[in-house]
């Protein structure tokens, strides 16, 4: 009998194998596509696009959990040692690549570029801090010393941290094999969400200033407590717990779905979408709609988790098989190099657009970001991919024997 087939228990790891979802790749690709615009000032009028990386934040804990889960219904255990093996596989290659080319680039700004000098004096704790994966840590008690070089590592530090940390936590929660330690996991994960959702809200009046420059911090050039809590708070780990969460209610869902989940379901998803593009299109223009903590922000956050329900209970709907497109979902696989690569391309065209407007901008951000995306679907090609290989057969998960065989996500 499966471990996950249990009355007793809170987290039932028994349920459908993960496998792979057309519809999240398709996603990926299409608004990696956006947050590389929106960098390159293309798109920067759509302030509220950083809700963007929430959605990848509670999806990637949503399908570490659900993968966590498979796992241990098929093993009655969790390999932690393999697990981490094949995150390194998949994330440091290009992610340490990355960061020694760019700081070949700011090495050079540093003696070619006397606008840099100055600005770029404490230059070495920018890579220091994201091959260390704490840079949001650095730049929530340091917010002065980080030029942005390496501002982008900020989400997957906030991702690696989950990585390591999380599987522990489950490992230890079902090991115990009790009711009471579900309930635990469950509540104290319910607590960090409220505690750090009220962080963003009751100090983003105090610390936050809204120029026309975008966002500064009150407190930028002496950190207080507040500023330092607020900016952690604000790199919303919180986020990737909600997927978590949202991968023990879905393993709750009674299956066959009936009629009437899938009604609910749909609803659900329609309001996570009208919540995720009405952001893009608010964020930061409306009142309560504030980045990062506007009251309707974190409304806007609580509505992807249906929608991603929605996404994977129900891919034959039309928007999952619009997003299931092949040319979105094979730029989707490569959205993990886009993100990396496409900051250090656009940093020499952003320093070329400053003072710059109208057409000669537009030009320069297009090809900017063309390039970043260019140099994104190269690294997966000659990076990646070699290391993919060796953890999908070195490294592989065990199948569980009574599912077919599929590709994770």
């Amino acid at each position: 009998m499966s471990v996950g087939v249990t009355d007793n228990r809170l987290i039932n790891v028994d349920g459908p194998k993960l496998g792979h979802i057309p519809a999240f790749d398709g996603f990926r690709g299409l608004f990696v596509l956006q947050v590389v615009l929106y960098h390159a000032l293309v798109t920067d009028f759509l302030r509220g696009s950083p809700i963007i990386i929430d959605w990848f934040f509670v999806a990637s804990g949503f399908l570490i959990t659900t993968l966590l889960m498979d796992e241990r219904k098929a093993t009655e255990t969790n390999d932690l040692r393999r697990f981490y093996q094949r995150r390194a596989l998949r994330l440091f290659p290009a992610m340490y690549l990355m960061i020694f080319v760019s700081t070949l680039m700011i090495i050079f700004a540093i003696n070619f570029v006397p606008a840099a000098q100055e600005r770029l004096h404490t230059w070495w704790i920018e890579p220091l801090a994201a091959a260390t994966y704490c840079y949001y840590i650095v730049a929530a008690f340091m917010p002065a010393t980080l030029d942005g070089v390496l501002g982008h590592t900020w989400s997957l530090t906030v991702e690696e941290q989950f990585y390591f940390i999380w599987p522990l936590i489950f490992f230890a929660a079902m090991r115990l094999r009790r009711r009471s330690s579900d309930l635990k996991l469950i509540i104290g994960s319910v607590i960090f969400i409220v505690v750090v959702m009220s962080t963003r809200v009751i100090f983003q009046s105090e610390i936050v200033i809204l120029g026309p420059d975008g966002v500064t911090f009150s407190d930028e050039n002496d950190p207080t407590w507040q500023g330092i809590v607020y900016r952690l708070a604000s790199a919303r780990p919180d986020m990737i717990v909600y997927g978590c969460l949202l991968a023990f209610f879905i393993r709750s869902i009674p299956r066959p779905i009936t009629a009437q989940w899938r009604r609910w379901i749909a609803i659900g998803g329609a309001l996570g979408w009208i919540g995720f593009l009405g952001f893009i299109a608010l964020g930061d223009r409306a009142p309560g709609f504030e980045l990062f903590g506007g009251p309707m922000y974190q409304v806007c956050l609580l509505l992807l988790a249906p929608l991603i329900l929605d996404l994977y209970l129900r891919q034959e709907s039309l928007i999952s098989r619009g997003l299931a497109h092949r040319h979105l979902q094979w730029l989707g696989q490569r959205s993990y190099g886009i993100y990396l690569w496409h900051i250090p391309v656009l940093y020499p065209f952003l320093a070329l657009m400053d003072g710059v407007f109208g057409l000669k901008r537009l030009v320069l951000g297009l090809i900017g970001a063309t390039l970043g995306v260019l140099a994104g679907i190269a690294s997966y090609r000659f990076i990646e991919q070699p290391f993919l290989r060796i953890k999908d057969t070195r490294y592989k998960r065990p199948q569980d024997p009574q599912s077919t065989s599929s590709t994770p996500t």
